[in-house]
C-alpha cells in the first residue's frame, strides 16, 4: 500500500468483491489522514509521523462510510473506527502487532494500547479486531507450527476480551508466475459473539 496505484488495486478488487470495510495494515503511508478516493471510496489511515514504516488504514465504500459514527487514529500500529448497523454497532480495531523478534517492551506496550482502546468500547458493540498480529497460535493445519511469543499474547488479550480468534489465510505464488513454490499468509481476525 505505500504506492497510490496499490490503493486503485484493492479499490477494484473492493468493488468485485462487494467489500464495504476492508482493513490494511504495514500501509507504510506517513502521518494521519483521510482520502476520498475514486467513486466514493474513502481511506483512513494512521501512520508514522516521519518513516514510510508500519501503518494501518481502513478503506471503505460510500455506503459503508455514511455509517460510521467516529474513527480515532491511535497510534502507527492501531486504528478505531465505529459504525451503526441495522442492528446495533459496529466497532472495528485495524492493528498491526510488532513481529515476534520485537524487543518486548515494544509488544507489552502495543497489548496495554489495543487494550485500552478495546475497554473503552460499550459492551453490546460487535467487536472486529482485524489486521497483522504477526502470530502463531497453534500446530494444527492452520496455525502452522507451535504457538511463538505472539501467538500466546494474541490468545491472553482474546480470553481477556471473550473474543474468539478466526484465522484467515491466503495462499500466493512466491517469485512470479513461473515457481510453484508457494507462501502461506495468516491474518487473524477476533470477533465478539
Amino acid at each position: 500500500m505505500s504506492q497510490l496505484s496499490k490503493t486503485e488495486q484493492v479499490l477494484r478488487d473492493m468493488k468485485q468483491y462487494n467489500i464495504d470495510i476492508l482493513a490494511l495494515s504495514e500501509i507504510r503511508w506517513k502521518g494521519v489522514g483521510q482520502e476520498t478516493l475514486d467513486h466514493g471510496y474513502v481511506l483512513l489511515y494512521s501512520g508514522e509521523d516521519n518513516h514510510h514504516q508500519a501503518g494501518v488504514g481502513l478503506m471503505m465504500s460510500p455506503a459503508a462510510y455514511r455509517t460510521m459514527l467516529k474513527w480515532t487514529p491511535i497510534n502507527e500500529r492501531i486504528l478505531f473506527a465505529r459504525f451503526a448497523t441495522t442492528h446495533t454497532k459496529l466497532s472495528v480495531i485495524v492493528c498491526y502487532a510488532p513481529t515476534n523478534e520485537a524487543d518486548d517492551y515494544v509488544k507489552d506496550s502495543f497489548y496495554e494500547t489495543l487494550q485500552a482502546v478495546t475497554k473503552d468500547i460499550p459492551k453490546h458493540d460487535v467487536l472486529c479486531v482485524v489486521g497483522d498480529l504477526n502470530a502463531k497460535v497453534g500446530a494444527d493445519g492452520l496455525g502452522l507450527g507451535q504457538i511463538n511469543e505472539n501467538g500466546a499474547l494474541l490468545v491472553d488479550f482474546a480470553l481477556s476480551n471473550d473474543l474468539v480468534v478466526v484465522i484467515a489465510t491466503s495462499e500466493r505464488r512466491r517469485n512470479g508466475i513461473e515457481n510453484n513454490k508457494r507462501e502461506i499468509t495468516l491474518d487473524y481476525q477476533q470477533i465478539t459473539l
